[in-house]
């Protein structure tokens, strides 16, 4: 089943996966394409109808804009879109304030009147032949424009977060402007993608190594779903998960999905693999490269395996040629060992929220699909400098400690990700009466809605004093608590 697209073109902003997860929100299905892919994107989805967002457009090729498409220009590229079509810039207010926003009759504001919106500066427009103004503000500005006839539309102001009057415009012009059918959904997306599945396999079978992460589990969940024993899960432990999480996965992921694992105990040869190793992509790359190793050794017991799925989602894809490349070396790497057909990424168009969800559809609990997001290569790039068993331990139950205080005083559900870091730093302390050098652990807890960008979650200062008061007593080796308050950017969330 096919089903209406609108097409958002991104112009240098990751407001795009905002939009394009507010349209699917709406029942209105959305992909995301660059700039400079737009003519090959067009061809290829057929959408419905186009929105360009971002800062500047000035990298797009309006020639490749078919005259005959719905077009809607968010933020400050509408600006560039007047001038392509033939308008220009008359003047520039910079406003900086909130200011009320006046719509007049248009498809595009149905059900709207008035609303107070933000702006740091408003352009004063000359339009191109046949455009009109379509909202007005009490300073001379155009923040809103367009054609009915053309169905072409611009606005001055972004869509923002909880923000009811903007979900509405978006939802105007997907559905009464476009004329797309709200038939999206994800549990429409898990029935046709089921059929799917059972079509590439066949007869035949398939491997998935579940990596422990939600993306992976979910995408097994799926898979068996859709062809039950045929499917492989092999689960890899390799000792630098949280705490107690491969229990977890080990002993609920069979039961919520019927579904058998593979279970591999590695914990030894991955902390061979890691001593005297400190730098951060250098652990990376050795955990990868053990993981694949392990699951290709394990996999050359099952006889031959038809197809290799992977837990890859949308913002992996969206991430461009660097995720790409890693993926390919991860699977010539199995395929130097399994003599794999097919290669299966049933989730690739998924964001991140989306496959929460739709592993609660599957009857995955929330124990397995919300938890934090966590680094490829797990606590190994959370402890600064050589990575050995001892160090992992205290790790993993100080950042045990955080997560149960978190949970504790009922935080969990308002904090995007928190998590510990052991630094190589030690500092002098006292311990048991006696003077004594422990490492500096740092606490981290971040918001975000995609991970591109982040504050830091102010804690209460008494739950920071519970979580010291903890680590210091119930955990051997550490003499120092500290705290990061620094947002993205400048700091990434993760220290490595």
């Amino acid at each position: 089943m096919t089903h209406d697209m609108i097409l958002v073109i991104d112009c240098g902003t990751m407001v795009s996966r905002f939009i394009a997860r507010l349209l699917r929100g709406e029942g209105v299905y959305s992909e995301i394409t660059k700039a400079e892919k737009t003519a090959q994107a067009i061809s290829a989805k057929k959408p419905k109808g186009l929105i360009i967002i971002g800062d500047t457009a000035e990298s797009l090729n309006y020639d490749d804009l078919p005259d005959d498409l719905p077009l809607l220009a968010v933020g400050k590229c509408s600006v560039d879109l007047c001038k392509a079509l033939g308008g220009n810039v008359t003047g520039e207010n910079e406003i900086n304030s909130i200011s009320s926003v006046i719509y007049s009759s248009s498809k595009l504001f149905d059900g709207l009147a008035q609303s107070n919106r933000k702006f740091q500066t408003l352009y004063s427009l000359n339009l191109p032949g046949g455009f009109s103004e379509l909202a007005y503000v009490d300073n001379g500005s155009t923040p809103a424009f367009g054609s009915e006839i053309r169905r072409i539309y611009g606005l001055q102001f972004s869509i923002e977060q909880n923000d009811p009057e903007g979900l509405k415009i978006l939802s105007n012009f997907a559905k009464k402007i476009c004329r797309c059918t709200d038939d999206w959904s994800l549990e429409a997306f898990a029935e046709e993608t089921i059929r799917s599945i059972q079509e590439q396999v066949g007869d035949g079978r398939a491997l998935i190594a579940l990596s422990g992460g939600v993306d992976t589990c979910v995408c097994a969940a799926l898979m068996h779903k859709a062809i039950g024993d045929k499917l492989i899960c092999v689960f890899v432990d390799s000792g630098l998960m949280r705490e107690d999480e491969a229990e977890l996965i080990s002993r609920s992921f069979p039961i919520e999905t019927g579904c058998s694992i593979e279970y591999i105990d590695a914990k030894t040869r991955f902390l061979d693999r890691l001593r005297g190793v400190k730098d951060a992509n250098r652990k990376r790359e050795v955990v990868r490269d053990e993981m694949l190793h392990t699951v290709a050794e394990a996999t050359a017991a099952f006889g031959k395996v038809d197809c290799l799925a992977e837990g890859t989602i949308y913002p992996d894809i969206l991430a461009g040629t660097f995720s790409d490349s890693d993926a390919a070396k991860d699977r010539n790497a199995l395929m130097d060992h399994i003599d794999f057909e097919k290669l299966l990424e049933p989730i690739k168009m998924l964001f991140k929220g989306e496959v929460r969800r739709l592993g609660g559809i599957l009857g995955l609990s929330a124990d397995l699909t919300s938890r934090q997001p966590f680094p490829e290569a797990g606590l190994a790039v959370r402890c600064l400098g050589e990575v050995t068993e001892e160090r992992i331990d205290i790790l993993s139950r100080a950042d045990a400690i955080f997560r149960e205080e978190i949970k504790a005083a009922e935080l969990e559900t308002r904090i995007w990700q928190y998590f510990a870091i052991l630094t190589d730093m030690k500092v002098a302390g006292i311990y048991n009466g006696d003077e004594a050098y422990g490492y500096a652990l740092i606490l981290r807890a971040v918001t975000s809605n995609d991970a591109l960008s982040a504050n830091a979650f102010r804690l209460p200062s008494d739950l920071l004093e519970r979580v010291m008061e903890r680590v210091t007593n119930e955990v051997s080796g550490i003499t120092r608590v500290l705290y990061d308050v620094t947002k993205k950017p400048p700091a990434l969330i993760e220290w490595e």
